[in-house]
């Protein structure tokens, strides 16, 4: 696959994994890859991966993009060039290229062997997986059993070997040297040269929204997410305390920005194709949050709210009219809320992007909006009970029932925010999975 190696031959070094179509890097949350770095823009330039080609384009961005250390709008990649945005250096490598093959002062570029030479063992000795071979002495060892993915990166794919460490390495992993015009890339660890591996990666098969949906229960709970969640459930209580009552607009203004905060880290995370839950946000973004979170209800409901208010006043509105436009507006409700959250900008709920947005996935769509209407329902059943136990505990003088009301009314609070997160991360699975059809560049 082709790939961008960021910040190479560094610590923090990292992969970028090119995909057909179009991969957008940058600073901002929107993009497909994030870099952060003060230098790189928000919307920085984009990569196209189309009929085999690979070119990239800068897309205005403050400091400009460089290719071989000279500026550039637009360019077709080659393998190996370098590739810096604004103070951020890449190399790029193109599909099935290997890095440079290590060459001695003596001779031409050595081929990639396919043996190597590992004292003290047999053939017949040698375990299906190299890593597992203690420290060797002289024998001949396959390359076919070395690992496939990196020791240090399980995820990046393994390019090079260490024979006396008995170690694969992705790119990063390695050291760079150049000696009188030679390249050699050497381990890490020990120094010995490293030899390139042509290993077969078997590109994993992609889940579909529909195969890809029964994980979104499990998700709140991978990683920390039981702890994210439990205190999750203690932030919400608490805006939900100090934003009681009719005159507290200030804290409800902080507690529905910070609702719509948690809800878009999910989907980021997701677009991020990460599988654990992210961490709680900051409190940075609590009236941006607000608006962009306010902005989308009034676009998706704002008809139906208005013919409400107009009944209220007496004006002759059939109730089934109200009813169709607040249907229109629970089916137009989450991909507004989605291209909100995935573009940053409250504009983007304008049903010139949210319609055709709906038409180019309509089957995943319709089923995204079905779970949540069940999940929702489930959720206001039980908000509704869990209010009528807070009123019991509130009137009662029995130890025992108001403990048990209190208690009932916590556990639904961390059921309430699963159930938020569980909604949340369908919409995030919705983009990930359909994104080229969504075409949100």
């Amino acid at each position: 696959m082709n790939r961008l190696v960021v910040n190479p031959d560094k610590p923090d070094a990292w992969e970028i994994h090119l995909k057909e179509g179009t991969t957008r890097l940058g600073r901002g949350d929107t993009t497909d890859f994030k870099i952060a770095d003060a230098s790189v823009s928000s919307s920085h330039c984009e990569i196209v991966v189309a009929n085999g080609a690979v070119s990239i384009q800068d897309l205005g961005s403050t400091n400009g993009t460089f290719l071989d250390g000279k500026p550039t709008q637009s360019a077709t990649l080659q393998n190996g060039q370098a590739i810096r945005l604004g103070g951020v250096n890449m190399v790029f490598y193109a599909d099935g290229a290997q890095p440079a093959a290590q060459t001695s002062p003596a001779g031409p570029p050595t081929a990639p062997r396919l043996r190597v030479s590992i004292p003290g063992r047999t053939q017949a000795d040698a375990p299906a997986v190299a890593a597992e071979i203690p420290p060797p002495l002289d024998a001949t060892y396959n390359l076919s059993a070395a690992p496939s993915f990196c020791k240090f990166h399980p995820k990046n794919p393994a390019h090079w070997f260490c024979s006396k460490c008995v170690r694969s390495f992705c790119d990063l992993c390695v050291t760079t040297n150049s000696i009188g015009g030679v390249v050699r890339k050497t381990c890490r660890s020990c120094g010995q040269d490293c030899v390139p591996l042509e290993v077969e990666h078997v590109a994993s098969v992609e889940k579909g929204f529909l195969a890809a949906l029964p994980g979104a229960f499990i998700y709140p709970f991978r990683g920390s997410g039981v702890l994210v969640l439990i205190f999750g459930s203690l932030v919400f209580a608490g805006l939900a305390i100090i934003s009681a009552g009719l005159f507290a607009i200030l804290p409800k203004i902080i507690a529905l920005g910070y609702l719509f905060c948690y809800m878009q880290n999910i989907i980021h995370a997701t677009a991020a194709e990460e599988t654990q839950m992210p961490e709680m946000p900051g409190f940075d973004d609590l009236f941006g949050g607000f608006i962009r979170l306010a902005g989308t209800v009034v676009v998706s409901f704002g008809l139906s709210l208005g013919l409400l208010v107009a009944k209220f006043y007496d004006v002759d509105i059939p109730v089934s009219a109200i009813i169709i436009c607040l249907l229109v507006g629970c089916f137009y409700f989450p991909m507004a809320f989605l291209v909100v959250a995935m573009k940053d900008n409250v504009l983007a709920c304008n049903p010139l992007v949210v319609v055709p947005s709906i038409l180019r996935v309509p089957g995943q769509y319709i089923v995204t909006v079905f779970l949540f209407a069940a999940i929702f329902g489930v959720k206001e059943i039980g908000d509704a009970v869990s209010g009528q136990a807070g009123s019991l505990a509130l009137r009662t003088t029995d130890m025992k029932v108001m403990f048990l009301a209190f208690g009932m009314r916590l556990v639904w609070s961390l059921i309430s925010i699963y159930l938020l997160t569980v909604m949340v991360r369908i919409l995030g699975l919705l983009y990930l999975t359909q994104k080229e059809k969504l075409g949100w560049y």
